[in-house]
């Protein structure tokens, strides 16, 4: 396993990535300019894998959830930038599945949309 390090212009660290070969494999970190962290999770032959995470520039939530051979499944949550939960609701192999929930900038319940079930 190969540890990657990617900087900015100023230097700053923009990124630690994994590789088998040439291949991006293993735990993975982002970030933005101001130094706050971008992102994390990890990578299995080239493509998300497991749970991943991101944050706004501010260090605030934006979203997490889980992909499985660089498909989105498994359980997402996204949030609105007041930090209030924006959407949840489960993905499988790529396709939204089954109930979302859809909530407003003060966490109040907007929307139930039913997904065909995958």
């Amino acid at each position: 396993m190969i540890r990657r390090e990617q900087r900015f212009a100023d230097g700053s660290l923009s990124a630690v990535e994994h590789f088998d070969g040439e291949v991006k494999s293993g735990d993975a970190e982002y970030w933005y300019r101001s130094g706050r962290k971008k992102a994390e999770g990890r990578f299995a032959d080239g493509l998300f894998t497991g749970t991943w995470t991101w944050w706004r520039d501010n260090g605030e939530l934006l979203q997490q959830g889980a992909f499985v051979a660089g498909e989105q499944h498994g359980l997402w949550r996204r949030w609105h930038d007041t930090g209030a939960l924006m959407d949840e609701g489960e993905w499988v192999h790529g396709k939204r599945s089954g109930e979302w929930t859809h909530y407003d900038k003060l966490g109040e319940v907007r929307r139930v949309v039913t997904h065909p079930a995958r």
